[in-house]
């Protein structure tokens, strides 16, 4: 008797959910998402591709860009001038000193330096060992040799002297071209204006004994960074603040593991690696101290104003150029 009970209160449940039926199963809407493609910007390198730009291969590989959502496009060579195309504003950014860019302005190109990446001008003044020239003093009467009386070397050499009280005809001056190495292994200037991290790193390799007069330790020049102009901040601030972030990132990340800075650097250039792996170990690991900030990107007031006042004194500029208007560190994190 129970077991009929029961079961006739099963099938009057079951009566009941039929006869109110259960809403049918009707397909989910797949949601749908619209991809924005990344902002192509360009960037003048004005150089060939090289170890020393570790940091944009660590950016790139580590997808720093992209996630600023930036597609950078590189212009590499010499025949670039990044400060007339930025100018007009034909590139977005630039890798350029702060010379250039305080001639630019003086010229009336509405060009920015937005943020920094050398710390230091990386110019030096090397020479062997054996021929004792250890101070900038010792350079008078000796014969230096200059790739060209022009760019980054020329203003270095002439802001050494200038900060050093060094009259130019105290010093004899040769135009020997990017032979520097050589000239000096060959006796045929008892010193060169350099680069930093490039001749020195190449002599020491030769086993060479060398003395190397730091030109950023006595004049206030505002080496490599980023320039950009002024229609860019006014109307796209957002991609010079993303493309500063990713490079500084991939600055700091170099800085952090050269050893695997190094080897990203070799995946995307081949030609770092094999035998010339061990000079591009040497030749990062010169540039990094200059890389190297207490507030990584960002660069004085004081030292423009330093710089300024020096070009004009050299002549590289004819009219005083309002240095707050040629940089900025908002930018910077």
């Amino acid at each position: 008797m129970r077991s009929n009970l029961v079961r006739s209160f099963f099938v009057l449940v079951l009566g009941s959910i039929l006869a109110i039926g259960l809403p049918a199963c009707a397909p989910r809407a797949v949601p749908t998402f619209t991809v924005t493609p990344p902002t192509e910007v360009t960037v003048v390198m004005g150089y060939i591709p090289n170890v020393q730009f570790a940091p944009l291969y660590v950016a790139e590989e580590k997808g720093y860009f992209a996630q600023e959502g930036l597609k950078v496009n590189y212009n590499w060579g010499f025949e670039f001038d990044g400060v007339k195309l930025v100018g007009a504003n034909e590139a977005d950014f630039a890798f350029v000193t702060g010379d250039q860019v305080l001639q630019a302005r003086a010229q009336n190109v509405p060009i920015v330096y937005a943020g920094n990446w050398y710390n230091a001008f990386p110019i030096s003044v090397v020479s062997l060992a054996d021929k004792g020239i250890k101070t900038p003093q010792d350079l008078i009467g000796k014969k230096v040799g200059l790739p060209g009386l022009f760019g980054a070397s020329y203003t270095a050499w002439r802001g050494l002297l200038y900060a050093t009280d060094i009259k130019e005809q105290q010093v004899k001056v040769e135009n020997i071209g990017f032979t520097q190495a050589q000239a000096l292994e060959q006796g045929i200037v008892d010193a060169a204006v350099v680069y930093a991290n490039n001749e020195p790193v190449q002599l020491h390799l030769l086993g060479k004994d060398v003395n190397q007069i730091n030109t950023w330790e006595y004049a206030k020049l505002v080496g490599n960074g980023v320039a950009t102009n002024e229609a860019t901040i006014r109307n796209r601030p957002e991609i010079v603040r993303g493309f500063v972030r990713a490079l500084l990132r991939g600055v700091q990340d170099t800085i952090n593991n050269p050893d695997q800075a190094l080897q990203i650097t070799v995946k995307h250039l081949p030609e770092a690696g094999g035998e010339a792996l061990a000079t591009s170990r040497a030749v990062l690991e010169a540039s990094i101290p200059l890389w190297k900030n207490s507030r990584l990107g960002e660069t004085r007031l004081a030292d423009w104003q330093a710089m300024e006042e020096f070009m004009r004194a050299a002549e590289f500029i004819n009219t005083r150029v309002d240095v707050n208007k040629a940089f900025t560190n908002d930018y910077i994190q």
